[in-house]
């Protein structure tokens, strides 16, 4: 069975698992990092460019300029930073 996926922007979101994108790719987005370690990178959230969009939770390798999406949530986040605290409950 195929996997869901939603595009947003420039960036294909996985709908059933966190969507695994570079630094790069995420051109014109806003990329907000919380400074609090989570599973090897920080606590963050990204935005695409589109007025009124939801923000993503994300954990933000600052490293590696690797970004993890954790797009697969129905929950809408309004700010960086419920999206940033969503992900910390999570562990």
């Amino acid at each position: 069975m195929s996997e869901k996926i939603q595009k947003v922007a420039n960036i294909v979101i996985r709908n059933e698992r966190p969507t695994e994108v570079t630094s790069d790719d995420l051109h014109g987005w806003v990329i907000w990092q919380f400074p609090r370690q989570l599973s090897g990178g920080l606590s963050g959230a990204v935005h695409p460019p589109l007025a009124g969009h939801t923000w993503y939770p994300a954990i933000i390798g600052y490293l590696d300029k690797r970004i993890q999406i954790h797009g697969h949530t129905d929950l809408e986040f309004d700010s960086p930073e419920e999206a940033a605290n969503w992900l910390v409950t999570l562990t």
